[in-house]
């Protein structure tokens, strides 16, 4: 993977407002501010910054968290995670491992496969939507054909 480095200048030419606030500055976006949350369409959600695929639909969890929510990432390496402190809370960041784009936190929850849950900011995604054939073809619903548990600190 080739590592996506851009000064906060040019990122700002290329993001507006909100996404650079979510992405460069680890922010969280309010939940349910972005349709991306409750969508149940089937694809791939990519990183904004960088268009690295992170997240597939078919491994993503109907949990209401607010966010866009997933079991594993659709790679092992596409994300990363780093220990989160900020407002007196002891959170897991999850960072794309392309650009460094922070994308939301991930958790422990022993009801989904992996044991983990990742919530994802709306406004560090793409999505991009698989035409119904190409779902018949693809892996099975419970886990697509990258399908591995992320390792976890």
């Amino acid at each position: 993977m080739k590592k996506v480095i851009k000064s906060d200048e040019e990122w700002q030419e290329l993001l507006d407002q909100k996404q650079f606030i979510v992405t460069r500055r680890n922010f969280t976006e309010p939940p349910y501010s972005s349709e991306l949350a409750l969508s149940e369409k089937t694809g791939l959600y990519s990183c904004l910054c960088c268009k690295e695929p992170l997240f597939d639909s078919s491994c993503k969890l109907d949990v209401k968290t607010g966010w866009p929510t997933f079991f594993v990432p659709a790679t092992p390496d596409a994300i990363r995670e780093e220990p989160d402190n900020s407002l007196d809370m002891e959170r897991t960041s999850v960072i794309c491992n392309c650009c460094d784009a922070f994308l939301g936190h991930v958790s422990e929850d022993d009801e989904q496969p992996t044991g983990l849950r990742y919530s994802i900011n709306s406004l560090a995604l793409t999505f991009e939507e698989r035409q119904e054939k190409a779902v018949q073809q693809a892996a099975p619903a419970s886990q697509p054909a990258s399908w591995q548990p992320a390792e976890s600190k």
